[in-house]
Formats: structure tokens, C-alpha cells, sequence
């Protein structure tokens, strides 16, 4: 598989959507920093030197299965994160670690014109491993700020749990996701485009949507999950 490193790039995710069409086969993108990164619905990303900032990209990706391949990465991550901390899942893209952002997921695909069954997915994520410190406005935190010492994750771990999970079952995967699943039965505040509730999360059900007390989302529904204190 072709890899591709850069010292610094605006963003993983656009430099492999710019260049996906002049390859044919599965690739990698990795930055030591991203400038410009962006995470879902174009939020920004921080992403400073200390972090695996990457963008896989998977060709001839069957399109009915891009709706569950968000959480099929996340439990992927989390299979690698899990090693060292108690990561959970926070509902749809991220990886925490008491409730703090230590990884993410950023799913986009771009279906064929000739075959509209099959699209390059592009499997943006971002881990948070040697950074030491954050700016005051995120609620981050990194490997090295929770178990206080370096260590180092091998990208070709990442890559072959993220392969092996994409595999699996769709509902092993969301009985997975519910298994850790950071705001289970917890009191959140959920922001849509130009609304907010307050609720009680409940599970993920196995179209990938968040059954809560207040009504059963969508991902593409909500722009932000927060836990309610």
C-alpha cells in the first residue's frame, strides 16, 4: 500500500481527496501536523505535532456499507486506545477518556460515477498521544497527559484493527459500541442545527442512531453531544 508522510499539511482529509483520483489502489496519508484540519460538519480539529494524524483511503468501498463505518473505525480505535486508558465511546465520532476528547473519527466518501454501489472512503482520524497540553476552550486530553509517560502507537496496528473491524458483523459492532459507550444512560444535551434538548441517552440501535428519551437521532441530525451537568 502506498503511504504517503508529510511533515505539515492544512489537512490529511483534502490532500487525499485531492489526489484519489490519480490512484487506483488503497492509500495513506499521514501528518506530523495538519494546520487547517477539520473534524465533522467542518469543525476544526487540533491537531498539533504529538498526535497520528491520518487519512486512509479505501477504494472500491461498497456504498451500502458507509453508513456503519464511522463506528466500525471509532471501535477500532478504541481497541488500540483501550491498551493503555479507560477509553469509551461518545456517540458518533469520538473517542474519551473521562469524558475527554482523546480521539477522532471523520468518515466522507465520494461515490463513482460509473458505479454509484462503490465510492473511495476516506477514514480521517486523529489521536491525541504526546500532546501536553491543550487550548482552555477543549475538553481534551492526550495518552501521554493520562497515563504520564510517552509511548508510541504503530500506525500499521491502527490500520489492520481499523481493516478487521470494518469486517465484523454490524451488530457485534454497535453491541460493541453500547458496551462502551461513555453517555449510556446519562443525562446529555444534544445541539442540532438550530435546536438543543436535554435528555436521557439510552443505547445505539443497529441503524447507528441514538434512541434517547427524547427521540431516536440520526447522525447527520446532530451536531454535538454533550454530557449535562
Amino acid at each position: 500500500m502506498l503511504v504517503i508522510r508529510l511533515n505539515k499539511v492544512t489537512s490529511t482529509q483534502d490532500f487525499a481527496e485531492a489526489i484519489s483520483n490519480m490512484l487506483f489502489e488503497d492509500f495513506l496519508v499521514i501528518a506530523e501536523e495538519q494546520t487547517k484540519a477539520r473534524g465533522r460538519l467542518g469543525r476544526s480539529w487540533y491537531s498539533p505535532k504529538g498526535g497520528l494524524w491520518f487519512t486512509y483511503v479505501k477504494k472500491n468501498f461498497k456504498t451500502e456499507e458507509i453508513q456503519l463505518s464511522s463506528l466500525k473505525v471509532a471501535v477500532a480505535v478504541l481497541d488500540v486506545l483501550r491498551k493503555f486508558v479507560d477509553a469509551k465511546i461518545r456517540w458518533p465520532n469520538d473517542i474519551v477518556v473521562n469524558d475527554k476528547k482523546i480521539a477522532g473519527i471523520l468518515i466522507e466518501a465520494k461515490t463513482y460515477e460509473e458505479d454509484i454501489k462503490l465510492a473511495d472512503l476516506f477514514i480521517g482520524a486523529g489521536i491525541d498521544i504526546l500532546i501536553k497540553e491543550f487550548p482552555s476552550d477543549l475538553n481534551a486530553t492526550s495518552l501521554y497527559l493520562e497515563i504520564g509517560k510517552e509511548v508510541e502507537l504503530n500506525i500499521d496496528e491502527v490500520i489492520g484493527k481499523i481493516e478487521e473491524h470494518l469486517k465484523l458483523d454490524n451488530r457485534k459492532i454497535i453491541d460493541i459500541v453500547n458496551q462502551y459507550l461513555s453517555i449510556k444512560d446519562r443525562e446529555v444535551t444534544l445541539k442540532g442545527e438550530n435546536w438543543e434538548k436535554r435528555c436521557k441517552a439510552l443505547f445505539v440501535d443497529y441503524m447507528g442512531r441514538l434512541v434517547t428519551e427524547c427521540g431516536i437521532y440520526e447522525v447527520e441530525e446532530i451536531y454535538r453531544v454533550e454530557v449535562s451537568h
